[in-house]
C-alpha cells in the first residue's frame, strides 16, 4: 500500500528479513507524505505460507527481490547487506527510477493482469496511487479490521474507509471471517459450492 514516489524512492538497505520459525520482513520508510517531521516508519508483515512459498507471502517477495538485486548488482552488496543508496527496485543500471516509470511499471503490470486500464467514460482506472486503494481492499477481503488496514497503510484520516467499503462485505470477506473463527479448509470450499 504505498505510494509510487514512496516505492520509486525506496532502498534495498531499509528492507530486514528475519528468518526462522515465525519468518518476518520489516520495511522501514524514512518519510512519508503524512510524516512531515521525517520520524519514519516501520511495518513488519508475516510469511503467509503454510508449506510451501505462496504467491503473495510479502516476505517471499521481498527475499526473492533481494536475492535479484543480489546476483545482478554483488558489487553494491557489502556483505549480506545492500548498499545505503542501492534501491529496492532500480533501473537495469542499478538507479533509482523516476515516479513516472514506476506508474508506468504499475499500468504495464495492471495490463498483463488483464485489469482495464480505463473506465467507460475514458478516465484512468490504474495510476500511481492504485496500490494503496487495491492493496486495503485485498486486506478487507482478507477478513482484517479497518483499523489494521489504516494503521498499516498509514492513513491518518478515514480515507481508507471509502476504499474499503465493498470490499469488507463481499464474499471473500465472509470466508476469511469464517477461517479466523476456526473452520478448515475443506469446510470452507465445501460451503462455497
Amino acid at each position: 500500500m504505498l505510494r509510487e514516489i514512496e516505492l520509486a524512492n525506496l532502498r534495498a538497505a531499509l528492507v530486514t528479513l528475519r528468518p526462522g520459525p515465525a519468518p518476518t520482513v520489516t520495511l522501514s520508510l524514512p518519510a512519508s507524505k503524512t510524516d512531515s517531521g521525517a520520524q519514519g516508519v516501520a511495518r513488519s508483515h508475516a510469511c503467509l505460507c503454510t508449506e510451501a512459498p505462496q504467491p503473495g507471502c510479502p516476505v517471499h517477495a521481498a527475499w526473492d527481490q533481494l536475492v535479484i538485486l543480489k546476483s545482478r548488482f554483488g558489487a553494491r552488496f557489502p556483505g549480506e547487506t545492500p548498499a545505503a543508496k542501492l534501491p529496492l527496485f532500480p533501473t537495469l543500471e542499478g538507479l533509482p527510477v523516476t515516479k513516472r516509470s514506476f506508474v508506468e511499471t504499475i499500468v504495464f503490470a495492471a495490463r498483463l493482469l488483464q485489469v482495464p486500464v480505463v473506465n467507460r467514460e475514458g478516465t484512468l482506472r490504474v495510476t500511481g496511487h492504485s496500490l494503496r486503494p487495491t492493496g486495503a481492499q485485498g486486506l478487507a477481503r482478507l477478513g482484517l479490521d479497518v483499523w489494521a488496514i489504516q494503521l498499516i497503510g498509514r492513513w491518518g484520516s478515514t480515507a481508507v474507509l471509502g476504499y474499503v467499503r465493498e470490499s469488507a462485505a463481499g464474499p471473500e470477506a465472509a470466508l476469511a471471517r469464517r477461517a479466523q473463527s476456526g473452520r478448515n479448509l475443506q469446510e470452507l470450499s465445501a460451503a462455497r459450492r
